[in-house]
């Protein structure tokens, strides 16, 4: 199931009444492409565009803006799109609306003017994918011109999701689940890192989809603990596991536009009691959060569900990030699973919970998804849980 043109227009629609009931002249919308998976959600999501070109920098005379897209939209829904490239996909908007133009920030300029919005008060869309340049060049130019940040409540739009993208997320969370799984069947010792996600990017490539992150990591708990990782890449180290070490991978991608987000573990050999103790434990821990899933519930519930379980399983709370997961879609979605977060759980919502867990050197890593049902929630990943 593919979102139709009619869906990409209802959701226009819905965007430029979010903007009337705001008191705004309507919205500017801004998305980056070229390469990076961060922030390409907000315009894919109003008519399906992707930039493929990479960001290089502005020549003057020559080009300026690649990599970014931007969209002009009405409360009634009318939508201007201008592009750095020329569609290379199916577009759901007509081709009069959309315009190339080697210049960006001048084409958004000249067609703010030409609709009437050059004085205008519009919701900002994608203000953290605007770089400083654009957002000055059109500033300058149109100096009555008045932009609010509405990315919380356009968020909300995207956050509830229509069965087309309910298919397409079960989709990229099937190929996700046999991609982890290919990446735990290569942990062997004698192998590295890199010929471990040399399995899993095969499998991806070879079916259309594309790695957006991958954090891998192995290692040995006990009185001589030993950590192996790498930044750039993250699958950079050239260290061999070794027997009785453990591995962890987390990795996510993109199929359709439409992410997969899970992680596993596995030991490297025979499976160490102390190994297995952390390995359970993140998997119940995550398991707790998923049982809390249900509508009315919010993000902080899950992640609260979720913490007790591991204070309870005598790990400290502690961490890089304390959060237990997150909505799920073109991007990272609401809600977040995280202290404060008041953002109720609806039906529809589709939603990752996971967290990784280390003590005495030995860590696990885990991260399930899930869609949320009438009373409660439905795992779409699949892939095999326990690896000893």
């Amino acid at each position: 199931m593919a979102v139709t043109s009619q869906e990409y227009e209802t959701r226009r629609q819905r965007a430029g009444e979010m903007a009337a009931v705001a008191g705004l002249d309507g919205l500017l919308v801004c998305s980056r492409g070229g390469g990076t998976l961060d922030r390409f959600a907000d315009i894919f999501w109003l008519c399906g565009f992707y930039t493929q070109f990479p960001y290089i920098p502005d020549v003057a005379g020559n080009w300026s803006g690649r990599a970014h897209a931007l969209m002009v939209l009405t409360p009634d829904g009318e939508a201007r799109l201008v592009v750095d490239v020329p569609a290379w996909q199916d577009v759901g908007l007509a081709d009069e609306r959309i315009r190339f133009a080697d210049h960006v920030p001048a084409a958004v300029i000249e067609t703010l003017q030409a609709m009437g919005l050059g004085q205008a008060r519009l919701g900002l869309v994608g203000a953290d994918a605007m770089p400083a340049n654009i957002y000055r060049k059109i500033s300058d130019a149109c100096p009555g011109l008045e932009l609010v940040d509405v990315q919380d409540t356009f968020n909300d739009l995207k956050a509830v999701k229509s069965p087309a993208e309910i298919e397409l997320l079960r989709r990229a969370s099937e190929l996700g689940s046999r991609a982890i799984e290919m990446t735990m069947e290569a942990g062997r010792a004698g192998l590295s890192h890199g010929d471990v996600m040399a399995r899993c990017l095969d499998h991806l490539v070879s079916n259309r989809a594309i790695l957006y992150n991958a954090f891998i990591r192995s290692g040995a708990g006990g009185p001589e603990p030993r950590f192996v990782k790498s930044a750039l890449p993250t699958w950079g180290s050239g260290e061999e596991l070794r027997d009785g070490e453990f591995l962890c991978a987390g990795i996510s991608g993109v199929l359709d536009g439409y992410y997969f987000d899970l992680a596993r573990c596995r030991p490297i050999g025979r499976a160490t009691n102390a190994q297995v103790d952390v390995f359970e434990s993140t998997i119940a821990v995550v398991e707790a959060g998923i049982a809390a899933v249900k509508p009315g519930a919010t993000g902080e519930d899950v992640m609260r569900a979720g913490s007790d379980r591991q204070r309870d399983l005598g790990f400290a709370q502690t961490g890089n990030f304390q959060g237990f997961g997150h909505g799920i879609g073109l991007g990272w979605d609401d809600p977040w699973l995280a202290p404060g977060v008041t953002k109720q759980i609806a039906p529809n919502m589709v939603i990752c919970v996971e967290k990784w867990l280390m003590r005495d050197g030995y860590a696990g890593d885990y991260e399930d998804t899930v869609l949320v049902t009438g009373d409660g929630a439905e795992k779409i990943t699949d892939a095999r849980m326990r690896w000893w």
